[in-house]
Order: C-alpha cells, then structure tokens, then sequence
C-alpha cells in the first residue's frame, strides 16, 4: 500500500469564477487505478458540493511525501495565484 498527499484545484474556464483548492487529502492505495478511481469521487464530490461541476477543470497535484509539504505547496501556489488580481482564490474546508 502507498500513501500520498495530494490536493485538487479546479480552474475555472471563465474569468469571473473563483479558482478553488481543496485542502490536502491523504489517499493510501495499492495500485495506480486504485489511486484516480478515488481521485475520481473526491473531484465528483467537490463539484458537487461547489455547484458548478461543469465551468471548472480539475488538477491534482503530484504527490508529496508528507501532509505538511503538501499544504505548504499548495499554499504557495495559492499566493502565486492571489498576486494576479484578476484571480480570485477560494480555499474549501471539504469534506
């Protein structure tokens, strides 16, 4: 079994959506199916619970070695984006 920290962002395709990051999930698998097949019901649950499953594409991060690099790495590209201020960033506390 494999254990990994990844978060997902969903970028909007219009201008005036928010882009949302999820917070860091910790997934354990044992093959690699195993592993976007769950991707798959995080990112069809975090539409949902968003509301605007079809105007986002979805981007997991690469896999990192711990929950705190992971939540570093996203919280940097966080202020990345919130330097462009066309951008607005949304952080979701789900589920």
């Amino acid at each position: 079994m494999t254990t990994q920290f990844f978060y997902l962002v969903l970028n909007p395709t219009e201008k005036k959506l928010p882009y949302l990051y999820s917070h860091v999930f910790k997934i354990t698998y044992r093959h690699l199916k195993d592993l976007v097949a769950q991707q798959q019901q995080l990112e069809a649950a975090f539409r949902e619970h968003n509301r605007h499953p079809e105007d986002y594409k979805a981007e997991w991060s690469v896999g990192v070695d711990g929950e705190p690099q992971a939540a570093a790495d996203r919280n940097d590209e966080i202020r990345a984006w919130q330097m462009d201020e066309t951008k607005v960033v949304r952080t979701i506390n789900w589920p």
